[in-house]
C-alpha cells in the first residue's frame, strides 16, 4: 500500500510547493491517513516532522479534523503534564 501512495506523490508532486495540498488531497483520496501522509513528505521532500505535521493539518484534505486533533494532542499533552 504505501507504494502506491509513493507513485501518487510522484504522479502529482510537481516540485512546486504550492502544490503540496493537491499532493495531500490525492493522498488522502487514494486512502493514506494523516501519518502516512506526514511520512511520505518526510521522505520525500526531506522535511522535519513539524514541518511535514503543519502541512498536513492545514491541509484541505484534513481540515475537517484540524479542530479535533488540537484538542486531542492538547488533552494528550495535559495528562503528560499531570504525572509530574
Amino acid at each position: 500500500m504505501y507504494l502506491d501512495f509513493v507513485s501518487v506523490f510522484d504522479s502529482v508532486y510537481n516540485k512546486d510547493q504550492g502544490n503540496l495540498d493537491a499532493v495531500i488531497v490525492a493522498l488522502k483520496e487514494s486512502g493514506a491517513t494523516q501519518m502516512e501522509s506526514a511520512m511520505l513528505l518526510i521522505m520525500k521532500l526531506k522535511l522535519s516532522i513539524l514541518e511535514a505535521d503543519a502541512l498536513i493539518i492545514n491541509s484541505t484534505a484534513w481540515k475537517e479534523n484540524k479542530d479535533m486533533t488540537e484538542k486531542l494532542r492538547q488533552e494528550f499533552n495535559d495528562y503528560l503534564e499531570s504525572l509530574d
